[in-house]
């Protein structure tokens, strides 16, 4: 089969399109025809090797969290599914699922054949939910998902999501909207996208301070902050737009600990119906298609290439089988 294969660790531009032998599922799994896989900036942080220290990669590794395809075969004792029927849904490398606790296990997403661990990570697709936007939807949606669940919001509140133009984002603000006030942050070529989402306000975070902006214009602060960009001390600095009392939600590895900060892991918020929660707000348009930008199997070092340098926005979906994408 076709697979994108990473040999070790480094930039996407030593990422390489390879034949490898297809994946045989083991106990409890199920292999899957790709139709399409999205991207995900997690995908250049393990390749990168940034997370070697906690879990390594085992190389050749392909490299993709978030699928929707076909299944193809069943291992041993798996139950919940039938050859033949579309699923979407989400896995980690072993190394990964291992260390973090999370039985969601793949062989890699982006590849014409996948292993998926059977279980309340991989759901049966609706008919009506197409391809690419079931796979651009699992990991954004779970993580989405876990900030609403966590995140205690009330109506009225006024809360800034930093990051809102991105994948997450692009779940959290549709979600938000129903209940909140939005401050959505991005560049002021994504104003128009963050505000079709609900966002009620935009700040450009290249042309200001953003605390500052903040309590300009609401100088008590915020109710809440969701952070789905800053990292390290800037995660911190974020809480003094807060009012007090309020709190910040972050998404980001590596998020520091603070008194005011929850660090949010989706896969470890996933409740036994967040998938077909996901795909219902897909399919009524709560969670309106943000995919934009595919590409074909082919491209996926150039999807990467593009992932790793420019401004991100909505969510990058390889397609892996153009035909049973349509």
């Amino acid at each position: 089969m076709k697979a994108l294969v990473v040999r070790a660790y480094g930039a996407p531009d030593s990422f390489a399109i390879e034949d490898l032998p297809i994946p045989e599922p083991g106990p409890g799994q199920l292999q899957v025809r790709v139709t399409a896989a999205s991207l995900n900036p997690a995908d250049l942080l393990m390749t990168a090797g940034t997370f070697r220290e906690m879990a390594s990669l085992d190389f050749p590794f392909v490299p993709g969290i978030d699928v929707a395809g076909t299944v193809t075969m069943l291992g041993p004792g798996t139950e919940g599914f039938e050859v033949g029927d579309d699923v979407f849904g989400f896995g980690m490398p072993p190394s990964f699922a291992s260390g973090m606790g999370i039985p969601a296990v793949t062989s890699g997403a982006l590849a014409e054949y996948a292993v998926f661990q059977a279980g309340p990570y991989l759901a049966k697709r609706p008919p009506k939910l197409n391809a690419a936007v079931a796979a651009a939807l699992p990991s954004t949606g779970m993580t989405g998902l876990a900030v609403l669940n966590l995140g205690r919001f009330q109506p009225g509140e006024t809360v800034l999501v930093i990051g809102a133009p991105g994948g997450v984002g692009s779940v959290v603000v549709p979600l938000l909207d129903e209940q909140v006030t939005v401050i959505a942050t991005g560049t002021a070529e994504d104003e128009e996208y963050v505000r079709g989402m609900g966002a009620a306000e935009m700040i450009d975070y290249l042309e200001t301070d953003l605390v500052e902006e903040v309590l300009h214009r609401h100088p008590q602060g915020v109710d809440a902050v969701v952070n789905l960009a800053l990292t390290s001390e800037d995660v911190i600095t974020a809480t003094r737009a807060l009012r007090p009392g309020g709190r910040l939600l972050s998404t980001t590895p590596g998020t520091p600990s603070h008194p005011a900060v929850t660090t949010v892991m989706g896969a470890s918020e996933l409740k036994s119906d967040t998938m077909a929660t996901i795909a219902a707000h897909a399919l009524d348009g709560t969670l309106p298609d943000r995919v934009t930008r595919t590409y074909p199997l082919s491209d996926a070092v150039r999807a990467y290439r593009d992932l790793a340098g420019s401004h991100t926005r909505g969510k990058r979906v390889v397609i892996v089988d153009a035909e049973a994408a349509r």
